[in-house]
């Protein structure tokens, strides 16, 4: 018996992976842009009544639900949200915009919100502004 080949490039093509509806999850999508003070005022990131976004990921969930950009059923359309918040912003994160294919990119987040994983990607805008952008499973009847 051996150990098939990992194909470390393309895993995430796998479009048969669907943990995320045995887990009963959909979706909870965030934005935060926040200058350099804010970035760094662990503090205010802490506070569940702040829309900045927290240092943990999974604490996005105690803060309000004024805060999701928009709650989504299935993968697909959190992906399709995630890229809708990276087109416009593309051409000011400089060289992480090219270092991965958009391919890549969006075949990832798909992949990893299928197997149930939360997505988060943080960018510099301009060297100035943070935009941090957060995809979270919950199996939490919200809405």
């Amino acid at each position: 018996m051996g150990i098939r080949p990992f194909d470390y490039d393309g895993y995430w093509r796998d479009e048969t992976r669907d943990d995320w509806r045995r887990r009963g999850l959909h979706w909870h999508c965030y934005a935060s842009r926040m200058d350099g003070n804010a970035y760094g005022d662990d503090p205010a990131r802490r506070d569940v009544t702040s829309e900045l976004a927290p240092r943990e990921i999974r604490d996005w969930l105690r803060k309000p639900t004024r805060g999701i950009r928009r709650a989504s059923t299935a993968p697909e359309d959190a992906v399709a949200w995630l890229r809708a918040q990276w087109e416009p912003i593309k051409s000011q994160v400089g060289r992480e915009a090219t270092a991965v294919t958009d391919e890549a990119r969006f075949g990832i987040a798909l992949y990893n919100l299928r197997c149930g994983n939360d997505v988060c990607w943080g960018f510099w805008l301009n060297a100035s502004v943070h935009l941090h952008l957060a995809v979270l499973g919950t199996d939490r009847s919200c809405h």
